[in-house]
């Protein structure tokens, strides 16, 4: 019985020791072992005018990584382009910025391999000219960015603005929405816009009116509120169904689809702004160069 304990003992001991063996064989292991180079990314970017397809030398452009929520990088196009590093597992906006031009937000995710393993990066609002591998392993990206000029009584559609029937309190989704327009607003200092609501053409003219001015002022109020933005810089206008994008109008048989295209919310350039005056986006007749 006595060497039976014995040699219970001993096999304890044994095994006791054998672990603190392996755990300190672990940690050499664990701090010995070189950690893998981080993945890069450079990123060329050259920025171009939307309409013309010219080059836009000059073009300020930050590299804002959304991850750590801080400014990156920034630089000019010179030369043709700009050249970034972005760092694998980290999204990144790029904001392109010229006098007389909207501020240009894109995107370029070095991390949505995350959510999925097929992809190795995601680009939104980029232009991918071309792709190639170096020595050092980093992927070489070229793209561009489009800048539109900004231009008096342009307008777009601002997607999914949608009210409950016969309302006009923003809604959860709505306010998502209005959210990007805020950063529009943010972006773009300078402009000042009008917030138009549209309906479709069922109900009086005089409901809709009304109905589509209360839509658009409350709108209004939830940007201004949201993104502090000043009251001079957006104004609330509602169109009723003064201004139909198809036939769909009184008495004439349309499906929910044709009427839907008609219930939309639209923001239109009014005005721009330089340290809060006016100024005539036209500009004057003067040519630069050198003197004779």
């Amino acid at each position: 019985m006595i060497i039976k304990n014995q040699s219970q003992i001993m096999k304890n001991v044994f095994l006791f020791y054998f672990f603190i063996f392996l755990l300190n064989n672990q940690q050499i292991i664990a701090q010995s072992k070189p950690q893998e180079p981080v993945k890069k990314y450079k990123l060329q970017i050259r920025a171009y005018d939307y309409e013309t397809r010219d080059d836009l030398e000059g073009t300020y452009i930050k590299l804002y990584n959304l991850t750590k929520k801080k400014l990156a990088d920034s630089a000019i196009v010179m030369n043709g382009f700009a050249t970034f590093t972005l760092d694998k597992g980290n999204d990144y906006d790029l904001i392109g910025q010229r006098a007389r031009y909207m501020t240009r937000r894109a995107n370029f995710n070095a991390a949505c391999y995350l959510q999925d393993p097929k992809k190795v990066f995601c680009v939104s609002g980029i232009d991918i000219e071309n792709v190639t591998r170096q020595a050092d392993g980093t992927d070489f990206v070229e793209g561009a960015i489009a800048m539109k000029k900004i231009k008096l009584n342009d307008s777009f559609k601002i997607e999914n603005i949608r009210y409950d029937l016969n309302k006009w309190e923003i809604r959860p989704d709505a306010a998502k929405e209005l959210d990007n327009l805020v950063q529009i607003l943010k972006d773009n200092p300078g402009i000042v816009v009008e917030l138009g609501s549209h309906t479709d053409c069922r109900a009086s003219d005089e409901y809709n009116l009304n109905l589509s001015q209360k839509r658009a002022e409350s709108a209004v109020e939830y940007i201004i509120k949201k993104g502090k933005i000043p009251q001079n810089r957006i104004a609330a206008k509602g169109y009723g169904e003064t201004k139909l994008l198809n036939k769909c109008d009184d008495g004439v048989a349309c499906s929910e689809l044709e009427h839907a295209m008609n219930r939309r919310t639209e923001i239109r350039i009014t005005g721009y702004l330089v340290d809060g005056i006016p100024v005539d986006l036209k500009g004057g007749t003067a040519v630069s160069g050198d003197k004779n």
